[in-house]
């Protein structure tokens, strides 16, 4: 407390007074002789004498009566009454009681003490009385009450300053006035049964109500953050902060719990349970921190995080991830991980992403419905998940430090921003290895059918190209893919169906670019090792078969009388070990080329063995293509066909009409090989039937007619009649995925054999875990293949068990 007036120990109030110059001359200036004296006066010559009237101090008043003036005002300033004495004289009465020789300081304190109490307990009668009575507004009279209350013991305190400052002070150990009216206060008013437990009553009914309303009672806010400070101020904080911590519980508890049974009831969405939770902590977070403290705040919300969160994360996380990844909602996936590491949960959100994308990719795989749209599928999961995530650590701005600060706290801050990074980036490392993990795990749910598709999805891509896109959109593209390709487990069977296919795009000029293909084999050279040097072999032969070619028609022009047959001829000679094998026309076919197409190839194969004494041509007759300049009644047309088109539309510059059976005969194509080709000529799209086929109808059987169509006509004077295939069909598919299993028959056994050459002993247990070692990076080698490629090489000799011990295997050289 402070006194009413203080007095300055130093001052320059006087520091412009000007003394008068005649000031006490008449009694310094000594009298001159024969002069008369001074009308002043004095008693004896040369000296004056000043007389001076002060009135007589009349006498104090007795100390008991000043002690009852002083006592008596004690109640009227509790109270708000008038005093019979201002408040100077009670201050100065209480300064000399306190002070020797009366100290009287703890009589004075005594009664102050009473008062108080006197005070109080009325006060506490009072407010009983209302409460008893149901009166309203409980919480604002006790706030109202206080801040009365406070406002009259700060008036006493200032009257009765002089007490606290000799008497009640920390130095003698007694409590001043004002923290005695705070103890007094709490015994009488907070620590009664009654009014403790309305307070409680009114505080959580006010908590209970904002929940209810979902939005803060901005009447309320001020009386309750009053009643708090009050409660801190009266050192009773925890008799009412814990209640409401219990009620926070409570509450949390049983919302939690019904909103999750609405989750599993489809009442409510796991995506909205999450976003509530969230909400939720925020919302006891201003809560608390605007009416209570920033410590209830914070375990106000570990209370949410525990009850609404941690204890319910193994029943939300992966419903609420089901539903961002299904729905492809960027936002509920951001929320859900920021969920996920405010609860304590990442963990169970990292598991859920795994097996959400194992268990996604296994329903696109596993139907053979869904094949042709299965790597699609795949590419956009992917490419969701990856930006999904990517976006949950976005890099944060740079936070600059405040050169006022401390040197410890720049370095604590530093530190501190420092782990939070580490932290992220671990998190961010945790998630991509779960889309990682799940994709391995969900694309080998089924054998060599994501390769083989990856392989035709990368076979349209470099048919098609960038289009309208740019390079570098494409090139991510291609990324993708091969992201795709390090998923699956059997790469060879990938190897096997790119290899064939860039085979095709090659010889028949159906890649967008050259220079795609050499980036796009640079990429799979780069991601899955030297085995797609192939594709170097097969460019490189593309180019020696151009500067061939030009040879070939150089050689026409110096010796046009010996290549008169030859015709506009070019042909691809190609390493047959780098190529696909394709097989030579053997069962079913009887395949005839024409006189003009067979003198063209018989005087290419002259003179190609004139230039390569040593080497051999054997025609893939399956891969050629011709153009025919056809003359109708609507004028000439150059139409692009494939050889077996070639030959059958050639079979009509003799006759008009052939049946099925004839055409098979005149040519010698296969029967299934022909049915596409007259189906392509006949019953293609409007602009190329340059066929008529009876009797209509796209199913063609051995009697059916085919006839030239004398009034064909096209918009088009150039144009391309496409051979009706199955594109990679079936039966091809089967043929490459046999020559797969024969091929790894192959790879077992020559590894088993390089092993056991090197070690040249081993147990039968050590080699099969350093063979499944060795080709594990191609395909996923099965256990007992592997026994079965090893009896089959000891059969063969070039193994054997050893007698004394049949586990072990010795290499026979």
């Amino acid at each position: 407390m402070t006194s009413l007036v203080l007095l300055p120990s130093q001052s320059d109030a006087f520091s412009a007074y000007q003394p008068s110059k005649n000031a006490h001359v008449d009694i310094l200036r000594p009298p001159i002789l024969g002069k008369k004296r001074d009308t002043l006066g004095t008693g004896k010559e040369g000296v004056r004498t000043i007389k001076l009237s002060i009135p007589a101090r009349s006498s104090p008043p007795p100390v008991k009566d000043r002690l009852n003036v002083l006592l008596s005002a004690i109640a009227p300033l509790l109270s708000g009454g008038p005093t019979a004495q201002s408040y100077h004289h009670l201050s100065s009465t209480c300064h000399a009681l306190v002070l020797q020789p009366h100290t009287l300081g703890p009589t004075i304190y005594s009664r102050v003490k009473e008062e108080l109490e006197k005070s109080t307990a009325s006060l506490a009668r009072e407010w009983r009385g209302s409460i008893m009575a149901r009166e309203k507004g409980w919480l604002g009279k006790l706030v109202h009450g206080w801040k009365l209350f406070e406002q009259r013991v700060l008036l006493l305190a200032a009257v009765f300053v002089y007490l606290d400052r000799v008497y009640s002070n920390s130095t003698n150990g007694i409590a001043s006035i004002h923290d005695l009216s705070i103890a007094t206060f709490r015994k009488y008013i907070w620590e009664n049964d009654l009014l403790a437990e309305k307070t409680r009553e009114e505080v959580l009914a006010w908590a209970t109500a904002e929940r209810e309303a979902g939005s803060p009672a901005s009447d309320a806010r001020p009386t309750i953050s009053s009643v708090f400070s009050l409660s801190k101020l009266l050192s009773t904080f925890p008799s009412v902060a814990e209640p409401y911590m219990e009620l926070v519980t409570a509450h949390y508890q049983s919302v939690s719990t019904s909103n999750l049974d609405s989750v599993e009831q489809s009442g409510m969405t796991a995506s909205k349970y999450v976003a509530w939770v969230l909400e939720k902590v925020d919302e006891e977070r201003e809560r608390a921190e605007t009416c209570l403290s920033l410590d209830v705040a914070e375990r106000s919300m570990q209370i949410v995080r525990q009850e609404a969160g941690e204890n319910k994360g193994d029943k939300i996380v992966r419903r609420a991830l089901d539903e961002a990844m299904d729905n492809a909602d960027s936002a509920a996936l951001t929320r859900l991980y920021r969920f996920s590491v405010d609860v304590n949960v990442f963990t169970i959100l990292s598991r859920a992403l795994q097996d959400h994308l194992e268990a996604r990719l296994k329903t696109i795989i596993s139907d053979p419905a869904n094949d042709s749209k299965m790597i699609d599928g795949t590419l956009t999961l992917k490419r969701f998940a990856d930006q999904a995530i990517a976006s949950l650590f976005q890099t944060p701005t740079a936070v600059v430090a405040d050169t006022e600060k401390e040197e410890s706290e720049k370095v604590r801050e530093e530190k501190e921003a420092l782990d939070k990074k580490r932290t992220e980036r671990t998190r961010e490392f945790e998630l991509e290895e779960a889309i990682r993990t799940g994709f391995k795990l969900g694309m080998g749910s089924r054998q060599n059918a994501p390769a083989e598709y990856i392989a035709k999805h990368l076979d349209v891509a470099m048919r098609k190209g960038q289009g309208s896109g740019t390079e570098a959109e494409f090139n991510r593209h291609l990324d993708e893919i091969i992201a795709l390709i390090g998923f699956t487990k059997d790469k060879d069977v990938f190897k096997a169906f790119y290899s064939t296919q860039l085979a095709k795009r090659l010889l028949l000029n159906k890649s967008a670019s050259d220079d795609m293909e050499r980036n796009m084999i640079l990429k799979l050279q780069k991601e899955m090792g030297e085995e797609f040097t192939t594709g170097d072999v097969m460019m490189k032969d593309l180019q020696l078969s151009e500067t061939l070619v030009k040879a070939y028609q150089s050689a026409q022009a110096k010796n046009p009388e010996q290549f008169k047959d030859s015709g506009n001829f070019t042909a691809n000679v190609l390493t047959e070990s780098a190529w696909p094998a394709y097989p030579l026309l053997k069962d079913g076919w009887n395949f005839q080329l024409t006189p003009d197409l067979q003198s063209s190839v018989d005087a290419f194969t002259s003179w190609y063995s004139t230039q390569h004494k040593n080497r051999q041509l054997s025609w893939r007759f399956q891969l050629a293509t011709v153009t025919l300049t056809g003359r109708f009644a609507s004028g000439r047309y150059e139409i692009g066909l494939s050889l077996f088109q070639a030959v059958v539309m050639l079979q009509y510059n003799e006759v008009d009409t052939l049946t099925f059976k004839e055409l098979k005969d005149r040519t010698g194509i296969e029967t299934q090989e022909l049915i596409r080709t007259v189906q392509s000529l006949a019953l293609g799209r409007k602009g190329t039937r340059v066929l008529l086929k009876k009797p209509p109808g796209k199913e063609v059987n051995p009697t059916d007619v085919f006839a030239w169509n004398k009034g064909f006509s096209s918009d088009r004077i150039k144009f391309k009649i496409n051979q009706i295939q199955q594109d990679m069909s079936a039966e091809e598919s089967r043929k490459t995925n046999e020559q797969v299993a024969v091929d790894r028959v192959s790879v077992l056994e020559a590894t088993i054999v390089r092993i056991m050459k090197a070690r040249k002993k081993m147990t039968l247990q050590l080699l099969i875990d350093a063979v499944v070692s060795d080709v594990v990076k191609r395909f996923p080698p099965d256990v007992k293949e592997i026994k079965k490629r090893v009896e089959n090489l000891i059969e063969r000799e070039f193994l054997m068990r050893a007698e004394e011990e049949r586990g072990v295997l010795h290499y026979l050289a």
